[in-house]
């Protein structure tokens, strides 16, 4: 081989190593939805099988992943618009359909009729949230959500399940309670398709000069929520949940707030010129 010939062997083994690399890296985001995905097929499963711990779990590990999936794509600049909608077909599965077969056989069951309107229910908002939200992908990224997000809308399904076996109440529940607890399934559905405001986890960085802090306090955090996960998790979902209502308050009294200043001001320039 000649001094030439090998020189461009090398240079086609160089550009073939780049596209494997290339590839690699748009292959991981991809990897981590579809593991979301198929941990929400096996959460599906435990339902029906009745093992609703560990299909909570599941739709819980398919959080961690959807977190992931998009923090990975973005890092390796990696973002495509077949990952974007395998994401949320993705999230259909794990977040709407997981969550709904869950709650509809861990306690809707017995209720007829009207205990499958309420799973179904769940499943069809969590897919008109994402529908929505596809729908404005292109508009400007803000730091608030529109109604709760499905990734929570699921997780807080799974929170209340553990919630509930760590209290040592299980199905079937006492009247008053189990209308409680049905009411809140239907509450969680209708938020999802709500336009209440609620803080987007995208806004949190753990990027810049503060980012080591801000990871520790993450790490730290996590750690104490994880030694006595079934009543932190219900209880920090509760409060987030809260978080919507007394934002949109906030905003309305902003809104009352500005024409009345507006008002006042044109009322102080108009008395300025009449002196």
């Amino acid at each position: 081989m000649t001094p030439g010939e090998r020189f461009r062997d090398r240079r086609r083994r160089r550009r073939a190593s780049r596209r494997g690399r290339r590839r690699a890296v748009y292959l991981l985001p991809n990897l981590l939805t579809a593991a979301g995905m198929m941990l929400g097929f096996w959460s599906i499963t435990l339902s029906i099988r009745g093992e609703f711990e560990k299909a909570a779990l599941a739709i819980v590990l398919a959080m961690v992943t959807d977190m992931l999936d998009g923090r990975v794509a973005r890092a390796t600049h990696s973002q495509s618009r077949f990952g974007f909608e395998f994401d949320s077909l993705s999230d259909l599965t794990a977040f709407g359909l997981a969550p709904a077969l869950l709650m509809y056989n861990w306690t809707l069951a017995p209720l007829g009729p009207r205990g499958w309107l309420i799973g179904g229910l769940f499943a069809l908002c969590a897919a008109l949230r994402l529908a929505r939200f596809n729908a404005r992908a292109d508009e400007p990224t803000t730091k608030y959500f529109q109604g709760i997000a499905s990734t929570f809308a699921g997780g807080m399904v799974a929170a209340t399940v553990w919630f509930m076996h760590w209290l040592e109440v299980t199905p079937p529940f006492p009247r008053p309670l189990g209308m409680i607890v049905t009411s809140f399934f239907a509450l969680l559905a209708l938020l999802m398709v709500s336009t209440l405001p609620y803080p987007s986890i995208k806004a949190i960085k753990l990027e810049g000069r503060r980012g080591y802090s801000a990871l520790v306090a993450l790490i730290v955090f996590l750690v104490v929520v994880l030694l006595n996960h079934e009543p932190m998790l219900f209880g920090l979902g509760i409060a987030y949940l809260l978080t919507g209502p007394v934002l949109w308050q906030i905003e309305r009294s902003r809104a009352k707030a500005a024409p009345q200043a507006l008002d006042d001001e044109h009322a102080t320039e108009s008395t300025s010129d009449v002196r």
